[in-house]
């Protein structure tokens, strides 16, 4: 469950789960590797069962092609055939196609029986010859008969049916006098049931039996023609897998028939072979649910013995955190390890309330000394400012009057004595404001809202028209500048100053050129301020920003040596950052950093 807070799980549910996860995972390991064993087993054995079953299947058709050709050879031996092989006659025809003539039970397979001359002539015949012989087909048969033997043809199709050949030599005198050719068709209706019955024993009712030509042309399955399968089964070894139409996945098994042109084709359905396999997987996961179920319900019974006493803890703790430190945990525990942990925790409740007042004590105290001393700290500033500006004042009037009423009396000593008095003074002057600003930046509160960085650059040009003026500076602002998150008038004096600098630090004779300009920078807008002046040594990069530093004479660039520090301080208040590139000789590129106001 989850609670009101939304801090997740319990650990009253999350015990269960976890016991249960286990039992799942070993569970399922267990069954999965027990269902891997299973299926090889039973792969094996499809495997073991298939080639013995081609392998008898191709022993018997090859007893079946010896049965045939003795019962060619028997034809053939009847006296009536060798006398009209020997001496064919009008008179002796008669005689000779009652003996070719089939009988018996196995009349209705033999289509046409026909006499062939030594030279491979048809010489006389009986059945349906004109539908089912075939001269060409006879002729490359009787190649294959010797003296001594006979020979059976290949699958042939006529119509729907299928058939083939049996040939057998007419022997005189130990000489071939000419040949019976038996023309047979498969798919007679009471043999094929016989057939059947025999095949589904021999290799089982699931299984399938297919005969076909090792050219792979003609294939039946002794009831039909049927399509030939869909892989090279003639020349494959092992168990062969492809997908039969009608049928899906197969496991066929293959082997040629000993002298004969045939190969004989056994399929198991895949699904009927891996069957055994999967009713043990459907009892496995019966069983497994079982243990699942048991499982859980015997963790849920464990974890409220345990989450009980952890529950009313979690409470105490979460008072204690939220300030209220007046719930204790001992009372309803016992004396297991859970019950010392509520004992400890009340201990460490009454310490941790008598440190959380004496702290609180000390902070009010300590708050109050520091805010009379930030009070101190502030009025000492101003009187200390304003105390040191009077004697200035006083210094430059003098110094000013002096000029004014007795210059045409000094000499050039004296005037130029004088007016580096005044300059001075002015000096101190506004090295005594941009200390108080400092003073004020590092301890003023400052509200940071979104700001638009191009009117505060706009605001701290038109404080600067005077140097702008005056140097006669090429000021660019690449509009429009994206918004930033800071405190207006601590920016406004940070791009004073890094636009102060850009004016100033140009040698005479150069028109100073300055870029603002501003970009993404991950979370933060990074503004640029770059000139084409001085330019600023790598190691003086960290240095400019200390309070005092001064790279050059105050008669060449005068300053205060305090605008860079204000712009450091200013930009790390308002939680950005600030860095430059520069070489001397070629230009600054100062940048800051300020979060970006989405």
């Amino acid at each position: 469950m989850v609670d009101g807070s939304g801090r997740g799980l319990s650990i009253s549910v999350k015990l269960p789960l976890l016991i249960g996860g286990l039992v799942v995972a070993v569970t399922g390991s267990y069954g999965w590797a027990a269902y891997q064993t299973v299926r090889r087993s039973t792969a094996t054995a499809v495997t073991a069962r298939l080639g013995t079953v081609v392998d008898q299947l191709a022993l018997t058709l090859k007893a079946s092609r010896d049965q045939l050709i003795a019962a060619a050879r028997a034809v053939a031996d009847s006296p009536a055939v060798r006398a009209y092989a020997l001496e064919p006659g009008e008179s002796r025809r008669a005689a000779t196609q009652a003996a070719l003539r089939p009988a018996g039970p196995q009349a209705q397979q033999i289509a046409a029986v026909e006499l062939w001359s030594a030279d491979r002539h048809p010489l006389v015949g009986v059945g349906e010859g004109n539908r089912w012989s075939s001269a060409a087909a006879a002729r490359a048969l009787l190649d294959d008969v010797g003296a001594d033997s006979g020979a059976v043809g290949r699958f042939f199709t006529v119509g729907d049916s299928v058939g083939y050949a049996v040939a057998a030599p007419v022997v005189t005198r130990s000489r071939v006098r000419g040949y019976v050719v038996q023309w047979r068709r498969i798919g007679q209706a009471g043999d094929t049931r016989e057939q059947n019955a025999r095949l589904n024993r021999l290799i089982g009712s699931d299984a399938h039996l297919f005969i076909g030509n090792v050219a792979d042309d003609v294939w039946t399955d002794l009831a039909r023609r049927v399509p030939p399968p869909p892989v090279d089964v003639t020349h494959a070894a092992g168990v062969l897998r492809y997908e039969r139409d009608g049928v899906g996945p197969v496991l066929g098994g293959a082997r040629p028939v000993p002298r004969t042109p045939w190969v004989v084709l056994v399929e198991f359905p895949r699904d009927v072979a891996i069957a055994p396999a999967r009713q043990f997987l459907a009892r496995l996961i019966v069983v497994g649910a079982g243990i699942l179920g048991l499982g859980l319900l015997a963790a849920w019974g464990t974890s409220r013995t345990i989450t009980r006493p952890l529950v009313r803890l979690t409470h105490a703790a979460e008072a204690m955190a939220a300030g209220d430190y007046s719930q204790p945990v001992t009372a309803p525990m016992g004396n297991d390890e859970l019950g010392r942990l509520a004992a400890a925790f009340d201990v460490m409740v009454t310490h941790v309330r008598e440190s959380r007042q004496g702290l609180e004590d000390r902070v009010q105290a300590r708050t109050a000394e520091l805010e009379d001393r930030n009070a101190e700290l502030e009025a000492f500033a101003y009187s200390i400012s304003h105390d040191l500006r009077a004697p200035l004042r006083a210094m430059q009037g003098f110094s000013l009057a002096l000029l004014e009423d007795y210059g045409d009396r000094l000499d050039e000593a004296g005037r130029r004595f004088a007016e580096r008095v005044i300059t001075a003074a002015r000096t101190m002057d506004r090295l005594i404001d941009d200390l108080l600003a400092y003073s004020r930046l590092a301890r003023a509160e400052l509200r940071l809202v979104p700001l638009d960085l191009g009117r505060l650059v706009r605001t701290s040009l038109d404080q600067l028209d005077g140097e702008v003026k005056g140097r006669a500076a090429h000021i660019t602002v690449a509009e429009p500048l994206p918004a930033a998150v800071g405190h207006g008038t601590t920016l406004a004096q940070v791009f004073a100053n890094l636009l102060g600098n850009a004016i100033k630090f140009v040698p005479a004779g150069r028109v100073p050129e300055v870029l603002v300009r501003a970009e993404r920078h991950g979370d933060f807008v990074r503004v640029w301020v770059e000139d084409n002046g001085i330019g600023i040594a790598a190691e003086h990069h960290e240095r400019i920003f200390r309070v005092f530093e001064r790279l050059h004479r105050a008669e060449d660039y005068p300053g205060t040596g305090i605008g860079l520090a204000i712009v450091r301080k200013g930009v790390e208040r308002m939680g950005g950052h600030v860095g430059l590139e520069s070489a001397l000789g070629s230009g600054s590129k100062f940048w800051i950093d300020l979060p970006g106001a989405s």
